[in-house]
């Protein structure tokens, strides 16, 4: 029982939270009980009443009250070693933002994801893990990308063929100090530990994309 999940299902679809309910039942070696809410109010009785240690939870319901978002929200103040994944099929960037940095979600899933995947993140965030799929993963990824000027991109392509600061300020025709703040940006925006590792995110995404959205 210790390895196994007590899991709540909450979506205001009954043909979704039915079907996902009844394919984690095929494998009661990751599942122990499975609960499902369909709105706000069955969701806070159920676990006030029940043992649950994973929420699946949507972030769109048919109501002017309440989305997953505040339903998540409660969940953490309410029962902060409860792990949510939310599952969606509307997954956008600012989403991922306002989930991890300050509602605190421990998975991000789309909805088109097959069975396997859903419980590989339930093994992951059981350990204490984040865990967003690579479908998600992808679009972040472009979002991010997306958000580059186009100076910026220049910036970074000719880092990637080897050119010096200096060498790049000289081809574009600007300084120095405004080749610096570009590459700071940039930096910044993909996540990048230095200009090494900025060039390796670089060339790891239009090896995958071939420079579709640069």
């Amino acid at each position: 029982m210790a390895n196994k999940n007590d899991i709540i299902i909450i979506d205001d679809s009954v043909i979704f939270s039915q079907g996902l309910s009844l394919l984690l039942e095929q494998y009661p070696d990751k599942v122990n009980t499975i609960f499902i809410a369909h709105n706000f109010h069955q969701a806070l009785n159920t676990l006030a009443e029940k043992k649950i240690n994973v929420a699946l939870l949507d972030l769109n319901f048919e109501s002017e009250d309440y989305n997953g978002f505040i339903i998540a929200k409660k969940i953490k103040e309410f029962y902060p070693d409860i792990k949510i994944i939310i599952l969606t099929q509307q997954a956008k960037i600012e989403n991922y933002e306002i989930l991890f940095n300050e509602i605190h979600v421990d998975g991000y899933l789309d909805k088109q994801l097959g069975i396997e995947e859903t419980l590989e993140a339930l093994d992951a965030v059981r350990n204490g893990e984040h865990y967003v799929d690579k479908n998600i993963k992808a679009m972040l990824e472009i979002g991010k990308w997306l958000d580059v000027s186009r100076r910026e991109k220049e910036v970074i392509k000719l880092l990637t063929v080897g050119l010096t600061q200096k060498e790049i300020a000289e081809k574009l025709f600007i300084s120095n100090r405004t080749v610096e703040s570009h590459i700071k940006n940039l930096t910044k925006k993909m996540g990048a530990k230095n200009t090494a590792h900025l060039v390796t995110i670089y060339t790891n995404y239009t090896s995958r994309n071939r420079e579709r959205y640069l």
